[in-house]
């Protein structure tokens, strides 16, 4: 690894010249990541507010997470006008359904409208909602999947109205499922009694449920430590079976060639991975590597007119067996798991930018009695490795031109560039 410091200065020429002649290649860098996040972010939104033909009343629970996912991607990006839409088209009079569990679900959409709007209609739809959940036990079914229909359900009516029977019903049935499905890899079965596989998806709904938890669980919840472990413990898992392009797979840790690379699966390990960074319960050094190779793998398979192809049809376990999930149908480009996913994802890189200066330093653009003050504890070297800035660069060293800086955190150090 090349450090530019005081000790071993080489000049851009030569470090470039090196990277060229044995074929080094950079990964994506944080800038390109967090363009391609907002751009493709953007080119999805737009699709389903305009194109999609979906409707905000709609009781199908994957448009109404990707109407979710709109929402949330506006809020990061700090622009109101996808909300603003979503709210002038959400006119649902009639409750939300509540016998299934799925279309339970639905009442995340007006519950997340209320936190802009304070329209009591809107968080009666939620509540409502929420508590008919409650009032079923969950919805239990056994199946990973619950985790998030049940779970962020629950989460939504905790922000909206700051009750904690919402919240200690979404860790106790988080927990329920981690304990019943979470195996010693981390990963999660798709069912406990019908399927012992490693459903692609079925894991991106369990990683998504969670990941929405820890953005709003106190540390002093008596469960945390808990929720903490198992959502970390997933994670673990998660990396070690994603392929080498950044993607993963319909089946995880299958080795069958009739395996596949399926995307609404790999947008909410993103999404959670992300998040977790974002939260720095996660460690960039592991992490944020493998996370940013996922966005740009996933974005190849985002077409031009804002869909995403690749996509596990809706599945239900039947059999159970490899086969089952291997020989399962893909979706429609632009099906809602996919754009619900992508629009998550794309949420959760410019939340964790969003605390972050990037800096691109072009030779002669300071002199040397110029001093820049950043808030940073990372460098990058010119291959986009991460080098910690503790021990390595003290105040005023003096780095050579052409650097790459980023900077997310409190700690003050001054650089002198030359």
């Amino acid at each position: 690894m090349f450090i530019i410091c005081q000790k071993k200065r080489l000049t851009l020429f030569s470090l470039l010249f090196f990277f060229n002649l044995y074929g080094i290649t950079s990964a994506a860098t944080d800038q390109e990541v967090l363009a391609s996040a907002i751009e493709k972010g953007k080119l999805v939104a737009d699709y389903w507010l305009k194109r999609s033909g979906k409707q905000t009343s709609s009781d199908y629970y994957a448009d109404i997470c990707s109407f979710y996912g709109v929402c949330i991607l506006g809020d990061a990006m700090g622009d109101s006008s996808y909300f603003k839409e979503i709210n002038q088209k959400y006119n649902r009079a009639s409750p939300i359904k509540t016998d299934d569990i799925d279309q339970n679900s639905c009442g995340i959409l007006p519950l997340h409208l209320y936190l802009h709007t304070k329209n009591s209609s809107h968080l009666k739809l939620g509540k409502d909602a929420a508590d008919a959940n409650i009032s079923k036990g969950g919805h239990v079914r056994n199946a990973i999947d619950d985790t998030y229909m049940t779970g962020s359900l629950m989460i939504q009516a905790y922000r909206a109205t700051n009750d904690t029977k919402y919240l200690d019903f979404c860790v106790n049935y988080l927990t329920s499922y981690m304990n019943n499905l979470q195996q010693a890899n981390g990963l999660y079965w798709h069912h406990k009694d019908i399927s012992k596989q490693f459903w692609g998806r079925g894991n991106g709904w369990g990683a998504a449920c969670a990941a929405e938890l820890i953005q709003v669980i106190p540390q002093d919840h008596k469960k945390y430590q808990q929720v903490i472990e198992g959502y970390k413990k997933h994670m673990k898992g998660l990396i070690q079976v994603q392929n080498e392009s950044g993607m993963w797979n319909q089946l995880l840790g299958s080795s069958s060639p009739k395996n596949w690379e399926e995307t609404s699966g790999t947008a909410m390990f993103i999404f959670a991975i992300f998040t977790g960074l974002h939260l720095k319960l996660l460690d960039e050094e592991t992490y944020l590597e493998p996370a940013k190779k996922g966005w740009m793998a996933l974005t190849r398979y985002l077409s031009s007119d804002g869909k995403l192809s690749n996509i596990a049809d809706g599945f239900w376990p039947r059999s159970g067996t490899a086969d089952e999930y291997l020989n399962a149908t893909k979706g429609s480009p632009g099906n809602s798991h996919g754009t619900a996913g992508i629009l998550w994802a794309a949420t959760a890189i410019v939340r964790f930018f969003s605390d972050s200066t990037i800096v691109n330093i072009s030779p002669g653009q300071l002199h040397n009695s110029q001093r820049c003050h950043f808030k940073t504890d990372l460098l990058f070297d010119l291959s986009g490795r991460k080098i910690s800035s503790s021990g390595l660069v003290p105040n005023n060293t003096r780095l050579s031109s052409g650097i790459l800086i980023r900077m997310n955190n409190t700690t003050k150090m001054t650089i002198t560039i030359h």
